[in-house]
C-alpha cells in the first residue's frame, strides 16, 4: 500500500459565467460530500476577488481551492475531472493546478 501525500488544489473559475456556477453548485458540492466525510478533502472553497463589505455585495469568486489527501495526483485529478463544475464548463481545467503540499498545521487527524 502506497502512502497519501497532500495535494493543494487551485482551478481557476470562469468567471464570465456565474450562473453556471450558481446552477452548478448543489451538485459540486455533493460530489465532494463523501470525499471530505472519508477525508480525502480536508477542506475547500472559492477564493474571492475581495470580501463583500455588506449583504448587498455579491461574492466575485476567482478560483476553488482543496486540500487533497491522496496517493498520487492521477487518484486527485481523477476526483476532479467527475465534478459538476467541470461538465458546466465552470472550471478552467486548462489552468488546474494540482501541487504536491505539506501540510504543517492542522486540526483533526
Amino acid at each position: 500500500m502506497s502512502e497519501v501525500y497532500d495535494w493543494l488544489v487551485q482551478i481557476p473559475v470562469r468567471a464570465n459565467d456565474m450562473q453556471a456556477w450558481t446552477n452548478a453548485r448543489d451538485a459540486h458540492l455533493s460530489h465532494l460530500k463523501p470525499y471530505v466525510a472519508d477525508g480525502i478533502i480536508v477542506f475547500a472553497g472559492p477564493t474571492l476577488a475581495a470580501h463583500p463589505r455588506g449583504p448587498e455585495d455579491k461574492l466575485e469568486v476567482t478560483s476553488s481551492v482543496m486540500m487533497f489527501r491522496a496517493r498520487s495526483e492521477e487518484e486527485v485529478r481523477a476526483i476532479i475531472s467527475k465534478n459538476a463544475f467541470v461538465e458546466a464548463g465552470v472550471w478552467d481545467m486548462n489552468r488546474a493546478v494540482v501541487a504536491p503540499f505539506k501540510c504543517g498545521v492542522r486540526t483533526g487527524p
